[in-house]
């Protein structure tokens, strides 16, 4: 099977970038960018293995959390009122791979966290996650 049409793998990579970016959050000082940084891959992982679940395939070839998540509002309405938290999320995406020049503050990464958290309450809670 193709690793990218694997929901289970979607789901442990958002997980894994979700507790991450909380043991990071912990630490002292706290390194904000990177806290939000993963919290924007775990949305992104988590809606993708969300629309596998719902039988979408294949994944869609985009880092757009606004886009993943009206996708995943055709299955749960729910995401609808989550299209905040991805345009906020969407910020610390670097698509380009060149890092952010814009730094996080301690709350900016809280609400990423937040946001993860509203996000798995809509897709993954089945899972555990």
């Amino acid at each position: 099977m193709n690793p990218r049409n694997n929901k289970a793998e979607w789901f442990r990579y958002a997980n894994m970038y979700s507790r991450a970016a909380g043991f990071l959050m912990e630490k002292t000082p706290p390194v904000h960018n990177t806290v939000c940084y993963l919290s924007f891959l775990s949305a992104e992982c988590s809606m993708k293995g969300f629309l596998l679940q719902n039988h979408l395939r294949p994944v869609p070839d985009t880092h757009d959390l606004r886009e993943l998540c009206q996708l995943c509002a055709s299955f749960q309405a729910g995401y609808l009122e989550l299209e905040d938290d991805c345009d906020f999320l969407t910020q610390f995406a670097t698509p380009s791979g060149f890092p952010p020049f814009e730094r996080a503050t301690q709350e900016d990464a809280e609400q990423a966290l937040d946001a993860i958290r509203r996000k798995y309450g809509k897709g993954a809670a089945s899972l555990g996650l």
